[in-house]
């Protein structure tokens, strides 16, 4: 899959990468099992060795919005609260049946420092700079465009993740997302 998480192109994250693989625990996480829970501070960072997971919060009417994305060979934290020890602003849990190789954050944070020699000022800028773009666009762009940026940065994603999920994260319905990848088609079809 193409990169989802623009900030794995811009910050050399090997160094946590290849510490979780080497040093960490394999664990299978069924559909839905929950890595992270919102309200509740996060034990673990990983990596995404086989599945995706998503990153939900819920809405003020109760239900859940799916606001980001964990694919294969990616790192899976609620990175910035679970550093601080601060609960969790959302759940991350399987969206398929998934593989993470996975460390304690207490012993992460001491691998995580050391490899930003005690400088956490860029990864934060630049996982800042990510969430603030994202937000940025949910003003600039229609759904329309957000919808074709994301199947340009990530072509298989309707091959892994339900069409709700992804409705849910371009913040349209199911059936207005249907409508919009049906007018693209007839007008290609033109």
């Amino acid at each position: 899959m193409a990169q989802f998480n623009v900030y794995e192109s811009l910050i050399d994250l090997s160094v946590i990468k290849d510490y979780c693989r080497e040093y960490g625990r394999l664990c299978h996480y069924a559909k839905e099992d929950i890595f992270v829970e919102q309200g509740l501070i996060g034990k673990y960072i990983g990596i995404v060795e086989s599945g995706y997971f998503k990153y939900t919060t819920i809405t003020s009417s109760g239900n859940e919005a799916v606001v980001g994305f964990a694919f294969e060979g990616t790192i899976l934290a609620d990175y910035y609260n679970s550093y601080n020890g601060r609960p969790s602003e959302v759940t991350i849990k399987a969206g398929a049946d998934s593989i993470v190789s996975q460390v304690g954050m207490i012993e992460a944070r001491r691998v995580i420092d050391h490899s930003f020699n005690n400088n956490l000022s860029a990864l934060n800028g630049i996982l800042f700079s990510e969430i603030y773009l994202r937000y940025l666009e949910l003003y600039r762009k229609t759904p329309t465009e957000r919808y074709l940026n994301l199947i340009s940065s990530c072509p298989q994603i309707f091959d892994i993740v339900s069409l709700k999920d992804i409705a849910s994260y371009l913040l349209v319905t199911p059936v207005y997302l249907s409508r919009i990848r049906k007018n693209l088609a007839n007008k290609t079809g033109e």
